[in-house]
């Protein structure tokens, strides 16, 4: 009998091919199945009461009793989900010895979104376009006076905080355009990796951020890293910097951001993730702060002059998706290859240790 790995959600059916081709068709004895996220629950108990391996979505986990499903799922050995942020996760609440994985293939999209943000504060397209919609010339290369100028990448540092898939990314992008490149990681390392200059540990973080052009935020969220970029934090940098968080929103202190923005202690920031969400994204609730747009900060981000504001987009490309489930299908050869032995998976962040679920019901 073939064993089975269940894809759950909307995107999961629309990728479950990636994982049929990159997984299945090299181990035979394993097959794919799959449940859109409908009303037939019953085809999902059904996939669920036998499969060893199963891959989640987000509006798999976001429906609910879907998540009480899957934790009571008796043969279930493997859990994956195509994204890459674990600071949801609790290994108390998964049963005992199950591995659970995360996903890269992001890291592309997401440079180039880094990348992005900083040519756009640089070059002030969207300043100097508005500016010809006025008819306002003043820009022009005929205009000798220094603030027709705009900037340019070439020369400048960029500062990346945490320095795993995609800040190697942006530093290979930002290398290519001229710009020099350090990074402060978890962890001490033995030799300073290409392209960068220098790569330190968290102690080191004042010097990369008092040199710092650009400060680019890739970091887990966990409890050394929330609000590691607070007051004193913007106290190092120069007034000239800018700042991209494209990690967790709370990696960077709420309060002290809005506070620097204001009083434009550093130029600006491009924000993409945020302290927190609409409930419907397709039709979002008025913001329960001051009514009228809704906003990811209790503070009034979108009066400010100096932001760049995008809803969690970085990583939100059919080549991100399609990258994702392309690692997804590679941790499962890598489990597949362990043939029930013990070791770790790629990309396998944890294994459950099932503490909390004494008296645990699926809802």
């Amino acid at each position: 009998m073939n064993k089975k790995v269940a894809v759950f959600g909307k995107m999961g059916v629309k990728f479950a091919p990636i994982i049929e081709k990159n997984f299945a068709d090299k181990y035979d004895d394993w097959q794919v199945t799959s449940w859109p996220c409908d009303d037939d629950t019953a085809a999902r108990d059904a996939i669920l009461a036998d499969c060893e391996a199963a891959v989640m979505s987000a509006d798999f986990i976001l429906t609910p009793g879907n998540f009480g499903a899957l934790m009571a799922a008796p043969n279930l050995k493997i859990l994956l989900q195509p994204w890459v942020g674990t600071d949801w996760l609790d290994a108390g609440f998964l049963p005992k010895g199950l591995r659970f994985c995360n996903a890269g293939g992001h890291a592309a999209p997401m440079a180039e979104y880094v990348l992005g943000t900083m040519l756009e504060h640089a070059l002030e397209l969207r300043q100097i376009h508005q500016n010809m919609l006025d008819g306002n010339w003043t820009r022009s290369g005929r205009n000798a006076s220094p603030e027709a100028r705009h900037g340019d990448l070439s020369g400048k540092h960029v500062g990346i905080v945490g320095y795993g898939e995609i800040a190697q990314a942006v530093a290979a992008r930002a290398h290519a355009f001229g710009m020099s490149v350090s990074a402060v990681a978890r962890s001490k390392r033995d030799k300073t990796p290409a392209p960068l200059s220098w790569i330190g540990t968290q102690a080191d973080l004042p010097k990369l951020l008092g040199e710092s052009d650009y400060i680019i935020m890739t970091c887990d969220l966990n409890d050394e890293t929330e609000g590691m970029i607070d007051a004193a934090a913007f106290g190092h940098m120069k007034e000239s910097a800018y700042l991209i968080n494209v990690a967790r929103g709370e990696v960077v202190d709420e309060d002290a951001l809005f506070a620097a923005l204001t009083s434009k202690r550093i130029a600006g920031a491009a924000l993409d993730t945020w302290y927190r969400y609409p409930s419907n994204v397709a039709n979002a609730e008025a913001d329960p702060d001051r009514g009228g747009a809704y906003q990811g900060s209790k503070h009034d981000f979108n009066s400010l002059d100096n932001v760049l504001l995008t809803p969690h987009v970085s990583a939100h490309t059919f080549g991100a998706d399609r990258g994702r489930y392309e690692s997804i299908a590679d941790s499962l050869c890598s489990y597949a290859a362990l043939n029930g032995k013990d070791g770790d998976v790629k990309r396998q962040v944890t294994t459950g240790t099932g503490e909390n679920l004494d008296g645990f019901q699926m809802p």
